[in-house]
């Protein structure tokens, strides 16, 4: 069989033409869009991938901030519950200090009032006591026991020193013996020459009776006394009392 090339080579020709063309014609254009379809999904897919980072991003910051605000609330809860219990414990320390100085106060005040209601009751029965006494001394006196009175008395007047006698005897106006009691004739004749010896001699006396003195005799003138009387004992008495008293009220 004999090839005929001219045929050959125009097929050939033809063949290179048809694949021109197509290329020219058809491929390209194919290729062009394929090329260009896959510009714009790379493009999309980069641009998903921007969204996709920047929604991870927006996410990881709202993810940290609403971290933060959670460790912020939980810090705030701690630090309100926190000035709450220290308040708390503030108000109950308060209260509790008003309590105990609200105690205080009225424990100082029970104990002011007894020590108050027991000075006043233990003075009254210091003076009842020796209202008692002046009152069993006053009603017990009889002739005996006042010429005792008189005999300390005059005792006392023969025990007197210069200086008191000088400021006895000097007094002006009279001197007046005041006693408890009714003297006897006898009685005021020792006590007129006792005076007259160790005071004055010859000096007007006047002799009294009051009753506000009890078991006693004085002597008196102007701006001078000079007396012994039971009253003196107990009044020293009362006052020892109430001495004693007072400390043991301080003491309670």
């Amino acid at each position: 069989m004999q090839i005929d090339w001219v045929t050959v080579a125009a097929q050939i020709a033809n063949f290179l033409v048809l694949v021109y063309l197509l290329k020219r014609l058809l491929y390209q254009p194919v290729i062009t869009a394929m090329e260009a379809r896959e510009r714009r999904i790379a493009e999309r897919l980069n641009e998903a991938e921007r969204h996709e980072e920047e929604a991870e991003r927006e996410g990881r910051a709202y993810r940290d901030k609403a971290d933060s605000l959670d460790r912020r609330r939980d810090e705030l809860i701690r630090q309100a519950e926190q000035e709450a219990e220290a308040r708390r414990r503030e108000l109950l320390e308060q209260a509790r200090g008003e309590v105990d100085d609200t105690r205080a106060q009225w424990q100082q005040e029970i104990e002011r009032e007894q020590r108050d209601f027991l000075t006043a009751l233990r003075a009254r029965a210091a003076e009842s006591i020796s209202a008692i006494a002046r009152r069993a001394l006053h009603d017990l006196a009889d002739a005996e026991l006042e010429e005792q009175i008189v005999q300390a008395f005059l005792s006392r007047l023969a025990g007197l020193d210069e200086r008191q006698r000088e400021a006895i005897g000097k007094a002006s106006g009279p001197l007046r013996v005041v006693t408890s009691f009714e003297l006897t004739g006898e009685l005021r004749q020792g006590i007129a020459e006792a005076v007259h010896e160790h005071l004055s001699a010859g000096r007007e006396i006047h002799f009294e009776q009051a009753g506000e003195l009890v078991a006693g005799i004085e002597l008196r003138t102007e701006g001078r006394k000079l007396g012994w009387s039971i009253d003196q004992y107990l009044e020293t008495l009362e006052a020892q009392l109430r001495g004693l008293l007072q400390s043991a009220v301080q003491g309670s």
